[in-house]
């Protein structure tokens, strides 16, 4: 049996997003060993798996900084005699694979879930941080022995710029979803409002269209027969982030941060992401589980997860008119949005639930070790 690492900058990202993989390798006798910097769900893991902590300064880009980190994951990594390492996000699969590789392990696979906000912004810095990123993405792609990417357009963008070898790219459309947990009969409404509710949820970053979800309700508040609902926080004193002035707004319900979300699904009659740029967003296909209609922005990552008019509909992006125009077409025809939010949940079982994406992962895991 192979001794199988998985890597990340967040143990609440191996809890959420590894974990049904993980599960599957331990049932098949593997040893799993969950690899991140300890945190509120490292307790969690360890019911389950191997749990080894390590220390990481996850924003800070300083180099002194970088090689205590880089030198605390050899230590850790040295340890376990990994015959794999599963590594995810930007700091994990870069530094992550050179330290891998150093030690000798001799199959490490990359796995990017998104580009990040990064490949959102033009100023100087953003474009001086992209450059950085590259030149460590391509040296570390060719130390690596191969990258799973979560949609078309990153690894395209990625052999485009000759920073990776195509042979290397495998393509596993999103993480997938537990369908049966994000089911809409098990759940019982919340009763938000008596009106029809558009959802929003996620963080209150700009690059999520959280101005235009806004700027939407504001355009729409003439209709007595809907509310617009935002879950999630911002961030204070971040510039890429909406504050609590901007989140309290007379159009829309600011619900903050919550742990119910099926039970918000549950209430709502429409899921909205107006986002600038998506890896294969998540919280879509949390909605359309729970049998919502859609209404997405046309950026990388949406348009693949959302078939317009059939599951959902697709508006211009950091355009609030045409956001606010296929939100309303969407209230006007119940039965349209009803047969959307079937069809998104059928696609999710037929493409998307997270055992049929657990037995993709298992079949490029064979191509390098024997499970």
């Amino acid at each position: 049996m192979a001794r199988i690492g998985f890597l990340s900058h967040a143990d609440m990202s191996l809890y959420f997003f590894r974990a049904p993989i993980m599960r599957e390798l331990a049932k098949m006798g593997h040893e799993v060993f969950a690899i991140a910097p300890k945190g509120a769900y490292t307790k969690e893991l360890e019911k389950e798996f191997n749990t080894v902590t390590y220390e990481l300064d996850k924003a800070s880009i300083n180099p002194f900084k970088v090689f205590d980190n880089n030198s605390n994951l050899k230590e850790v990594l040295k340890s376990l005699n990994l015959d794999m390492l599963q590594t995810s996000a930007h700091k994990s699969n870069v530094f992550g694979t050179f330290v891998a590789k150093d030690i000798g392990i001799k199959v490490v696979l990359n796995l990017v879930e998104g580009l990040g906000s990064f490949y959102i912004d033009s100023d100087f810095k953003t474009r001086a941080i992209c450059f950085i990123i590259e030149r460590l993405y391509k040296k570390a792609f060719s130390k690596s022995n191969g990258c799973i990417f979560v949609n078309d357009s990153d690894p395209d963008y990625m052999i485009s710029k000759n920073l990776i070898d195509k042979n290397k790219v495998f393509r596993i459309k999103s993480v997938g979803v537990n369908s049966a947990k994000f089911d809409n009969k098990l759940y019982k409404s919340l009763n938000l409002s008596d009106k029809k509710v558009v959802l929003m949820m996620g963080r209150a970053m700009w690059h999520k269209g959280v101005r235009e979800f806004y700027e939407a309700a504001k355009l729409l508040k003439h209709r007595k027969d809907c509310v617009f609902v935002f879950v999630g926080e911002g961030y204070e004193g971040n510039k890429s982030s909406a504050n609590e002035a901007f989140l309290k707004d007379e159009n829309v319900m600011w619900l903050g941060w919550r742990r119910d979300i099926c039970e918000l699904y549950k209430s709502a009659y429409m899921f909205v992401l107006p986002s600038y740029k998506e890896g294969f967003p998540i919280t879509v296909l949390e909605a359309m589980s729970m049998s919502l209609p859609v209404v997405v922005s046309d950026c990388d990552g949406c348009v693949e997860a959302v078939k317009d008019g059939a599951n959902g509909l697709i508006c211009k992006m950091k355009d609030s008119a045409d956001l606010a125009s296929k939100i309303e077409s969407l209230l006007d025809d119940e039965n349209m949005a009803k047969k959307m939010g079937e069809n998104g949940r059928n696609m999710v079982l037929e493409k998307y639930d997270e055992k049929i994406i657990v037995e993709k992962y298992i079949e490029i895991y064979k191509e390098f070790i024997d499970v």
